[in-house]
């Protein structure tokens, strides 16, 4: 029965450039997607024939009609990808009650039942060319978060969504990419990896089938998806005219919570979330501001929280007192956005072979780090 219903939904929804009104006529007339493809070609074509052209129906028709619907699902299987639909248990209860909800998506990975058992999530999207003080900020969020028991929500992109995934799966935590593309692409190429870690130990979703390419319009769409699958967004860093407002107006009509992380004023990418700041979204400043305010004090005292929700100010200023005089000085000019080694050198005024040998020693404690050859922050 799973398979039938696999099969038919494969068949009307699996390819995104058949027309929604041909798939809504059909439903309408026959009921079910089932019934639907029980009837034969003709039927089907002496029906839709009333309404649309040709071209509209055409490839449903081909694809009934040809070996193509068993290859499709032979290859799905062959690499664990599953079908979910409206019903299916395994299908997220949170995205029922979303408009234009997806009525398939494929899944990859760890499909356990914390898609609703597990159900306390939250979305982080951002800027894909974010500066590293946003990229650290967001990876600290979602990692503090996963310490909490919370899911995290994001689409794979580079930046902020990548950051946020990291950040989870660096806390050991369960993730949720959604896709913008096909469930067997991997887009960009530069979170190949990423992708991988995620398919072992978090789920990827997404509404298209296999080797659909990331066209620009499909990106939109998903953060329905995304947001859908969220008690609440958190915007971490966006331009006034971003991808990531638009999943945090799609939320608002979920009647989702929307979180932003203030920013520099003069800041292009703190542009986005101060303006959602000034429209009336919370501005948050550290992880518990969120679960505070989706689960309150009761979710704060629960056994899986034990100080996860703590924020940085408390680990800097416990490594701090573990520090020599001449670490102190050098740690102390440092932050989350990058600083040359020549400008340490300059600014610690400690001669040159000692702040090396300072930052080399605190980069082997794992106190701070390069994200770029030459330019050191904090690691938190």
């Amino acid at each position: 029965m799973e398979t039938r219903s696999e099969m038919a939904r494969l068949w009307l929804y699996g390819n995104h450039e058949i027309s929604s009104k041909v798939k809504y006529y059909l439903i309408l007339r026959y009921g079910t997607v089932e019934q639907a493809i029980e009837q034969s070609v003709s039927e089907l074509e002496k029906e839709l024939a009333k309404q649309f052209e040709p071209v509209e129906y055409q490839t449903l028709l081909l694809r009934k009609n040809t070996n193509y619907l068993d290859e499709v699902y032979g290859r799905l299987k062959e690499r664990n990808i599953r079908i979910l639909y409206p019903g299916h248990p395994l299908y997220p209860e949170k995205l029922t009650n979303i408009y234009d909800k997806p009525e398939i998506l494929f899944a990859r990975g760890k499909i356990r039942e914390s898609i609703n058992y597990y159900n306390q999530s939250v979305a982080i999207v951002g800027a894909r060319n974010a500066d590293t003080y946003c990229k650290e900020t967001t990876r600290i969020f979602a990692r503090e978060l996963a310490k909490a028991g919370i899911q995290i929500v994001s689409g794979l992109a580079r930046g902020i969504d990548g950051q946020a995934h990291r950040g989870c799966l660096e806390a050991g935590g369960y993730t949720i990419a959604v896709l913008g593309c096909g469930i067997n692409v991997t887009y960009p190429r530069e979170n190949i990896e990423l992708f991988a870690q995620i398919e072992e130990r978090g789920l990827i979703l997404s509404e298209y089938c296999l080797d659909v390419p990331p066209l620009a319009f499909q990106f939109p769409l998903r953060n329905r998806i995304i947001s859908g699958l969220s008690d609440g967004v958190l915007v971490s860093c966006a331009k006034k005219k971003s991808g990531s407002l638009i999943t945090a107006d799609l939320a608002l009509d979920q009647g989702k919570q929307v979180y932003a992380l203030p920013g520099r004023v003069l800041d292009a990418f703190s542009e986005g979330t101060n303006h959602l700041i000034q429209m009336g979204a919370m501005c948050v400043t550290r992880p518990k501001d969120i679960l505070l305010d989706l689960w309150g004090e009761e979710r704060l005292n629960m056994d899986d929280v034990s100080g996860a929700a703590s924020g940085s100010a408390e680990k800097q200023s416990e490594t701090r007192d573990n520090l020599t005089t001449a670490e102190r000085t050098v740690y102390d000019l440092l932050g989350l956005d990058p600083v040359h080694v020549d400008d340490v050198i300059a600014q610690a005024r400690l001669g040159v072979s000692t702040t090396i040998s300072v930052l080399y020693e605190l980069e082997r404690r794992n106190v701070i780090k390069q994200p770029v050859r030459g330019y050191y922050i904090w690691s938190l």
